[in-house]
């Protein structure tokens, strides 16, 4: 079984094109499997779809801060490297 805090605040869940709270999720959740719950959890954490049960869960992030390929979190604020990258 799922708990809120596995459910993070920045993730949006859709069942079958619906949006749901958590705490629908965290109730289907009872009848999982652990392979079942391993997917959503991966799905939680990552984003996507994965259809459970006959059900068509979707997972998107709102995060605001994006992670490059080493885990760090991308700056927002992009400086230029020259004079030649400003438009004058």
């Amino acid at each position: 079984m799922l708990s809120k805090q596995s459910i993070r605040k920045n993730v949006t869940i859709y069942l079958n094109n619906e949006l749901i709270e958590k705490d629908v999720l965290i109730e289907m959740s009872r009848d999982y499997s652990e392979r079942e719950l391993g997917l959503v959890r991966k799905m939680i954490k990552q984003e996507g779809k994965v259809r459970i049960q006959g059900n068509l869960l979707q997972f998107v992030r709102t995060d605001l801060r994006i992670r490059n390929s080493k885990g760090e979190f991308e700056s927002l604020n992009i400086k230029p490297t020259s004079l030649s990258d400003f438009d004058f």
